[in-house]
């Protein structure tokens, strides 16, 4: 149970109009192998809820897109944790193919949200029940915090959440704004040539229902960063890079 591992075929709805696999489906992909490890190891949804009123929240996450699969292909995920620290909860992924090639590598920082208060909480029970997993190999570091840029080509957008932007916490996921980035990407770069190769989410203040946000958009160079903001405070800020040139495979 140290390790969790999904093995299915890529759908074309997760792919963007080139066939590249979009960056928030990722994510989310990855999200979900933490949701399923979790409820095996007793910590899943449900039973946070309902036995400690607490949700999980992604405070922090990162990856590199290595090389990108087409739809249809078979993918295999895994995911595995590590020992929790101040009520940081360490997570790792990886990402391959059919042969074995690696996609996407991954990494990400939890934490535990009351859901009355939004505030994090810590739960002994909880940090006790992750394994150490001190044998095993991380596929990245630790996530690093996105670095925003400041200057390039500006974009700036107000947007206000919809239904379908909200996830079942009551607030924006991270991986919105992935989608958020990538379309003001196509304005600055070609993503057929330069799709996206790495990835950093920080979140620090929750985006909820009916509240306008600000976004903040640079790209420079093959850099680019996002900051989404309300009332002068950001609540989630990107960053991230494109490939300099990535050989479009015939999809």
């Amino acid at each position: 149970m140290d390790v969790q591992v999904i093995q299915r075929l890529l759908e074309s709805g997760e792919c963007d109009r080139y066939g590249y696999w979009k960056p928030n489906a990722v994510m989310l992909f990855m999200q979900e192998l933490a949701g399923l490890h979790a409820a095996r190891l007793g910590t899943g949804r449900k039973d946070l809820v309902d036995l400690h009123r607490v949700v999980w929240v992604v405070a922090r996450h990162e990856m590199v897109i290595d090389r990108y699969p087409a739809s249809g292909d078979l993918i295999v995920g895994k995911s595995f944790p590590t020992r929790a620290r101040r009520g940081i909860y360490p997570r790792f992924y990886e990402v391959k193919n059919e042969a074995g090639q690696t996609l996407v590598r991954g990494s990400s920082f939890w934490t535990l949200v009351d859901i009355h208060s939004r505030t994090m909480a810590h739960v002994p029970e909880i940090s006790a029940a992750m394994p150490g997993n001190e044998g095993l190999e991380t596929p990245l570091p630790y996530p690093g915090g996105a670095q925003e840029l400041m200057e390039g080509k500006k974009i700036l957008y107000r947007w206000q959440p919809l239904y379908t932007d909200i996830d079942r916490n009551g607030h924006v996921n991270n991986s919105r704004a992935a989608d958020w980035a990538l379309c003001f990407l196509s304005e600055c770069v070609d993503l057929k040539r330069r799709p996206i190769h790495t990835l950093r989410a920080t979140f620090q203040k929750e985006i909820l229902p009916e509240e306008e946000v600000e976004l903040f958009f640079r790209f420079k160079g093959d850099s680019f960063s996002l900051r989404c903001q309300r009332d002068g405070r950001a609540c989630v800020t990107l960053s991230g890079t494109v490939y300099e040139e990535y050989e479009y495979p015939n999809m």
